[in-house]
């Protein structure tokens, strides 16, 4: 994996490769995500309905994303799909995050190009500025009791058998900064 792939697939989660997703419907438009801005409640968004729509769908990753960025991870998990939380409990996300802090992090992240096809939603995700040159990893979102959630595709960094084992494998893969 190269570096610009793992920069963005470490932060993101990992990257997810939907082969012939579109709707037709297009996107909306680029937005940047700081930490600074992603202020609003985890509790909130995970209980206020959203609409079933592209920028519904964006705005919640953008969220996520910016609290991600900003460390709050225990937030950006109120952001995850569903199935991602049955997959991954809030103290395990929360500890192997914190242990293994992503070369991306602190990082503004741009979200883009949602396009929506029934219950999911495809989002571009990139990093902010001159880091936006690494290129982009495409995520998904399922809208599941009436609100947006970002699905990773792949939850195997958290099967390990203990947050150290988790934390461990990630390192050796290299997904976590260097200290």
């Amino acid at each position: 994996m190269n570096r610009a792939a793992s920069l963005i697939t470490l932060a993101i989660t990992g990257a997810l490769a939907l082969a012939g997703c579109s709707a037709g419907t297009s996107p909306a438009p680029a937005s940047t995500m700081t930490a600074a801005t992603a202020t609003a409640s985890p509790a909130a968004t995970a209980s206020a309905a959203q609409p079933e729509t592209a920028a519904a769908a964006q705005a919640a990753a953008e969220q996520y994303f910016g609290l991600y960025s900003a460390g709050q991870f225990a937030a950006a998990y109120g952001l995850l799909a569903p199935s991602a939380q049955r997959a991954v409990s809030l103290a395990t996300w929360v500890a192997v995050h914190r242990g293994c802090p992503a070369e991306a992090a602190g990082l503004a992240y741009k979200v883009s190009k949602a396009t929506v096809t029934g219950g999911t939603a495809i989002v571009s995700v990139s990093l902010a500025g001159v880091a936006a040159s690494l290129g982009s990893e495409s995520e998904a979102l399922t809208y599941s009791a009436g609100r947006w959630g970002l699905a990773p595709d792949d939850l195997s960094m958290y099967r390990h058998g203990s947050v150290k084992a988790d934390i461990d494998a990630a390192k050796a893969a290299g997904y976590c900064a260097k200290s």
